[in-house]
Formats: structure tokens, C-alpha cells, sequence
């Protein structure tokens, strides 16, 4: 059997919170079930779809000169290794778990394999070779000569895979050992903006104005900002903070330095390199949507969503079966299931059935693997009011072969605690 998971986003704990190894626990125990019901079978292979080791969302890139934008060298090695060796450590009962499926597999005399797939936060993994084989290490896997692979097809199980993040304008600009606005956005606003709310509001802590607590409420809620689904929702985010924010100089505080951190962004080179001549691009819509103000009346955020909805239908996480249906391994039909991840939304899409030669139907159906991390989500009505509800989820998708598991050729497992 094949199980994929993506999207657990381990980081090194300097942007946020990193997620608690009892997430791997109750993957790793309900994956001894599932292997204990499945008669025949042949294999465990455990497939990382992506954006396990998040290498792009920690604080520790506002420290130094580099960003992974620039060109490979010993420098950019040295933040990418230790950013890594960090999230490794933080994370090692999680990955303690994981390493444990293999002597799991053992004692049921099955072959056991991990096959981990590139994504849009680990892609600088693949850019050295060092990088590659502590993560090689880190999951007891073989140590590698060549880059993670970007996508995988399994003739045997009739998949094909890939994180999914090539369908991203912002997350992929055409080559995946580059980068993207989308790791600007990253560091350069979602990291940034915190430590420098946390800096100024340190000053008024000293001064007595606002409290030790306050302070250490609202760098919490802004450190959540890099998991609010859509991306473009995060100013909504940061007013939602601040309009629940009662101390009157900890809110000015909290909406004067995204103004800030947003200007700031635009005048970064890489960012400023993006924005076409033609009107309107990408730039150009996050110039609307990041610049928004406490101020912004609720019929100018209604002209907002109407601009947003005709320049650039749908958010990142639709179409992502249309992308699916014309992988050329389903219209071939050597695929049956396409997985993606990226999105953070999970999804099940029946997409086609094809009759066969012999009588019988093919199935063509696409999965998104989901998340592990907390996600945010917008309230769907009264969008003025800025209101957020968050939950945990967890999600994993195993597909079997044909001999391996009787009638059922898929089993996904979904899980959100709220």
C-alpha cells in the first residue's frame, strides 16, 4: 500500500508553533491498524507529498543578508542547513515515530520505504547535497545522490503524484529549484511583521503602557498569520487582531507596522523585479489586498472581492481537479488517482469514468491530501466584520493495489479537532 500525507509544514518554532509530535502518534498507530487489516500485504510505502520540512517560514532568514532568491552558495547553505538541523531537532519525536514504521513493517516481514516529493517550503533541500541527506537521516531512509523527485507515478497502483504547487502563480515561476513571491511573502511579510510588532510593542512594555501579556497575546495570534487559507485574506487577519486588541496604543501599534511591513515588501528587489508593465499582474493584486486599512468601509471591501473575483477567479485551492483530469497519465490512462497537496484543502473528486476493453470501468479520481497544520478560515457570511474560525486537521490518503486489499482500492482518513 501507498499512504500519503503533505503539507505538515515542521518548522523550526521561530515563526510560530511547530506541530506536536501526538499528530505523528495517531498517524503512526492507525497506520499499524490499517497495515493489520489489509490481507494481502505486499508493502508499506509512505510518500511525503511536499512541504514537510518547511525551510521557508522561520525568523532566522531576518538575521542574515541571504534569501532564497538569490543564487546557490556556501551562505545561503549554511542558513538552509541550519534552519534545517533546527527543524529536525525540534521535531524529533515526530520523526521518531515515522522511523519507527519501518521496524513495524519488519516484525510483519513487509517491504517498508519512504519516498519524499518536493514541495514550494522545502525546495531548498534539493539544492545541496548535504541538506538532502539529513533529511535522508532524519526519516532512516538511504542517504541520496540525486534531487527528491517532483512528482511520482506508480504504474502498479495506478497513481500519479506531485505537490501540486506548479499550479501556484504565486508559489511556482516556472522552475522548482527557484524561487517564488510566495517565499517573499513569507519572509519578508508574514515573518517579518510579527518580530517587528513584538519589537515596538517591547517599548511600550518597558514603559508600562501595555502589559507583558498583551504583548505575548497578540505576537501569538499575529505568529498564526502563514496559515490563513486563502493567503490573500491575511491583512483581514491582522485587523481581526487588532479590532480585538481593547489597549488603544498596542492597536496602533499592530496596524502602523503592517502598513510599514507592506511597504517594505513592495521595495523589495525581487518583488519589485515581478511587477510586469502590463496591468493588472500579480503584483499588482497584492498592492490592493495587502495595503488595506482598519478604515476600509465595507462596500470598498465588497469593490475589493468583485476586482479580486474578475481579474483572478478563484483562490489557489479551486481548479485543482481540472488540473488533474488533463495530468497526461489519467488522460492516458495509465492513472486511475491523481494526488495533489499544496492547497491545505482536502478533497475527494470523482472525475471520470472510462468504459474498458474487457467490460469493466476505470475510475479516474482526484485527491488533495490536505494539511497537518491548524488552518484558519474566513467567516463565509459578513465578511466585514474579519472573523476567523480555526481547527486542527489531519489528513492521509492510502491507495492499494489491485491484489492487495480485495474490492477496495483507496482508504482516506480525515480528521479535524475544533
Amino acid at each position: 500500500m501507498l499512504v500519503f500525507l503533505s503539507d505538515v509544514h515542521m518548522t523550526d518554532g521561530s515563526s510560530g508553533e511547530t506541530i506536536k509530535h501526538t499528530a505523528f502518534r495517531i498517524f503512526a498507530e492507525n497506520l499499524r491498524k490499517l497495515a493489520d487489516s489489509v490481507k494481502p500485504l505486499e508493502e508499506i510505502r509512505l510518500v511525503l507529498l511536499g512541504d514537510i520540512f518547511d525551510i521557508i517560514r522561520s525568523t532566522r532568514w531576518l538575521s542574515v543578508p541571504e534569501r532564497p532568491w538569490d543564487g546557490a552558495g556556501p551562505e545561503q547553505e549554511k542558513i538552509v542547513q541550519k534552519i534545517l538541523a533546527d527543524i529536525i531537532e525540534k521535531n524529533g519525536p515526530s520523526l521518531s515515530e515515522l522511523r519507527g514504521l519501518r521496524q513495524f513493517a519488519q516484525e510483519k516481514k513487509v517491504p517498508f520505504d519512504i519516498t519524499y516529493v518536493i514541495g514550494n517550503h522545502d525546495w531548498l533541500i534539493n539544492r545541496y547535497p548535504a541538506c538532502r541527506n539529513a533529511v535522508a537521516a532524519a526519516l532512516g531512509i538511504a542517504a541520496v545522490t540525486d534531487p527528491f523527485q517532483s512528482q511520482l507515478f506508480e504504474p502498479d497502483y495506478k497513481v500519479f503524484a506531485r505537490h501540486g504547487d506548479i499550479y501556484d502563480d504565486f508559489n511556482y515561476m516556472g522552475n522548482r529549484d527557484a524561487s517564488s513571491i510566495g517565499d517573499a511573502i513569507v519572509i519578508e511579510l508574514l515573518n517579518k511583521y510579527p518580530e517587528q510588532v513584538i519589537r515596538s510593542l517591547s517599548g511600550f512594555v518597558a514603559a508600562g503602557s501595555v502589559t507583558k501579556d498583551e504583548m505575548e497575546r497578540i505576537a501569538k495570534q499575529l505568529k498564526e498569520l502563514d496559515n490563513i487559507r486563502p493567503l490573500l485574506d491575511a491583512p483581514s487577519w491582522v485587523l481581526m487582531v487588532a479590532n480585538k486588541t481593547q489597549n488603544v496604543v498596542a492597536r496602533k501599534v499592530i496596524e502602523e507596522a503592517w502598513d510599514a511591513c507592506v511597504d517594505a515588501f513592495f521595495k523589495v528587489p525581487f518583488i519589485k523585479g515581478q511587477d510586469k508593465f502590463l496591468w493588472p499582474d500579480m503584483i499588482d493584486l497584492l498592492q490592493i489586498t495587502l495595503q488595506l486599512s482598519s478604515h476600509t468601509s465595507k462596500k470598498s471591501l465588497e469593490k475589493i472581492a468583485d476586482l479580486k473575483e474578475k481579474w483572478f477567479p478563484g483562490d489557489a485551492a479551486e481548479g485543482y481537479d481540472q488540473r488533474a483530469f488533463t495530468e497526461p497519465k489519467v488522460r492516458s490512462g495509465e492513472a486511475s488517482f491523481v494526488l495533489y497537496g499544496h492547497t491545505h484543502n482536502y478533497l475527494i473528486v470523482p472525475m471520470d469514468q472510462t468504459s474498458l476493453p474487457n467490460g469493466l470501468t476505470q475510475d479516474k479520481i482526484y485527491f488533495n491530501t490536505g494539511t497537518w497544520r491548524k488552518t484558519w478560515n474566513r467567516a463565509k457570511f459578513d465578511p466585514a466584520n474579519r472573523e476567523f474560525i480555526g481547527w486542527h486537521v489531519l489528513t492521509y490518503v492510502t491507495i492499494f493495489k489491485p491484489s492487495e486489499n480485495g474490492a477496495y482500492n483507496f482508504e482516506v482518513w480525515n480528521a479535524a479537532l475544533g
